[in-house]
């Protein structure tokens, strides 16, 4: 293995587990502060808006598409767009945008308690608020932490009898709250495991508000909200319903809007007839003082009859828009039960209103809503921010992707930490592997030097015998001879001296090859 090889993996990994570590430390706190969010005295805790990002608080100026419209019995409407919840006490007059508490502009859909009118509840694209004090702030939402596992919010409703009891239409299912949204259970999720279907519409039966009906894209459940046991119905006569009205009549009547058109049953959904003239009705309402008086929209036209559907009356509808960018596509209709009423008819391109019965059409440009003239501080509940932070939204639309991101660098992480520690277990056995060759070879020296040492003082002595020898021949022979004899004495005399060098260098070698 490359050493810089090994140096670069340990830098990936160090780097990727800080990463992860981030990224975990943040999901485990935010988790454990939700689960004991009551203990640390969370409940009641706003965090101001002045340190939040502007997202929660800002609204995107261009027209709305009217997704709901409801009204209290005051006469106060609320309009739901795809960006922004609104208010008006004055018939359409004037707006007020509702955006205090309510993070989520993305509004589906509205339920007023029929009791206390102050209560109302909203349904988003991420979950539903809840005010009690008619709007001006959103004090509590709730989603998957309540129990509410998805929370595109596609229809809401109230029990009539106890207002404690909600029903959700969600792109999971069908939900149902018996405290007023604090906790939420799943009742309908399609027929049998791994079958989730999306609801989007509920119902409650206006004889008996036991009985449930759900609608999903293609099929539609009844069932007996105590027994809980649900079968489909109708799902032979037409699919794709868009709309449902029930009446208090005996016989229960419903009127269901479908794409296919308008269908009636005037015996309880024994049987049915679908209406010649209206080829599509993706909604319709009901007088609330005359079940006789109905009204529905065709996306192009609205239409009313006095005689329970028996014979339509086309409504002029021909609005001056400011903008004609986008078609005059008409998705809601709703009118109020004052003695003057007013039909408020929703479009994909903005709200168009009509009062009086004069069938004379405003454009209401909700984008140009006053504001209070005291506006209360944007501010944030602390446990909605945690929540924001846990489930990723407070970071915007690319956590998943870091989630995702973190889940690949946690495989990284562990792939990239099993080959440092092999190869960490190949250096220890690589560096030990030649600490015993080194010392081999030590020995192999120190034994070499004690041989060279030992022949060294072999041939010193034999020098040294030599020496004398030559002493003696140097006294006994005569001056000739003695010339060489002395010749040979300094050759030998010179060889003493290497061999002393050498011997020296030997010893010094030793010394060192013991250190």
């Amino acid at each position: 293995m490359k050493i810089r090889s090994f140096k670069n993996t340990r830098n990936f990994h160090k780097w990727v587990g800080l990463v992860c570590a981030v990224f975990f430390i943040i999901l485990s706190i935010s988790g454990v502060l939700l689960m004991h969010y009551e203990s640390f005295g969370f409940n009641n805790v706003v965090v101001s808006g002045n340190f939040l990002p502007d997202k929660y608080f800002e609204l995107a100026a261009h027209k709305r598409t009217i997704q709901t419209i409801s009204a209290r019995e005051n006469g106060t409407l609320f309009v739901g767009t795809d960006y922004g919840l609104y208010r008006s006490s004055d018939e359409g007059k004037t707006w007020t945008h509702l955006e205090q508490g309510m993070f989520n502009q993305n509004i589906h859909a509205l339920a007023i308690d029929p009791v206390d009118n102050d209560v109302m509840y909203a349904g988003t694209s991420g979950g539903i608020f809840k005010t009690e004090d008619g709007g001006n702030h959103w004090s509590d939402w709730f989603d998957a932490s309540s129990g509410l596992t998805n929370g595109e919010v596609n229809d809401l409703v109230i029990h009539p009898r106890d207002t404690e009891k909600l029903f959700a239409a969600t792109q999971g299912g069908l939900f149902h709250s018996e405290d007023a949204g604090d906790s939420w259970e799943l009742l309908f999720a399609g027929e049998g495991i791994g079958k989730e279907i999306p609801v989007k519409l509920v119902r409650l039966s206006k004889v008996d508000p036991g009985e449930i009906y759900i609608a999903s894209k293609n099929d539609m459940y009844r069932s007996d909200f105590e027994k809980n046991q649900w079968e489909p119905v109708w799902n032979d006569q037409f699919s794709e319903v868009l709309s449902m009205a029930a009446m208090k009549t005996d016989p229960e009547f419903f009127y269901i809007g479908t794409r296919e058109g308008l269908f009636k049953s005037f015996n309880r959904g024994r049987n049915w007839v679908k209406d010649k003239n209206i080829a599509t009705a993706p909604s319709l309402i009901v007088n609330s003082t005359n079940i006789a008086h109905l009204t529905v929209t065709t996306g192009k036209q609205i239409l009313a009859s006095s005689d329970g559907g028996d014979s339509w009356k086309p409504i002029e509808f021909n609005p001056k828009q400011s903008s004609s960018s986008r078609p005059v596509i008409i998705t809601q209709i709703f009118q109020t039960a004052s003695p003057s009423p007013v039909l408020l008819a929703g479009t994909v391109s903005g709200l168009f209103i009509s009062r009086g019965g004069n069938q004379h059409w405003e454009e209401s440009e909700l984008s140009n809503s006053v504001k209070d003239a005291s506006p209360p501080l944007k501010e944030m509940d602390l446990v909605k921010l945690i929540t924001e932070i846990h489930t990723g939204r407070f970071f915007g639309n690319y956590f998943m992707l870091l989630v995702d991101l973190a889940t690949v660098g946690l495989v990284l992480l562990v792939i990239s930490g099993i080959w440092i520690g092999v190869n960490r277990n190949k250096i220890r056995r690589r560096k030990k592997n030649e600490a015993d060759d080194e010392e081999e070879l030590l020995i192999h020296v120190q034994e070499t030097a004690d041989d060279l040492y030992n022949e060294s003082t072999k041939i010193h002595d034999m020098i040294e015998h030599i020496s004398n020898h030559l002493e003696k021949c140097k006294s006994i022979y005569m001056s000739k001879e003695k010339k060489e004899i002395e010749e040979i004495d300094r050759h030998i005399t010179t060889l003493d001296k290497k061999m002393h060098h050498l011997m020296q260098r030997i010893g010094e070698f030793e010394k060192y090859s013991q250190n």
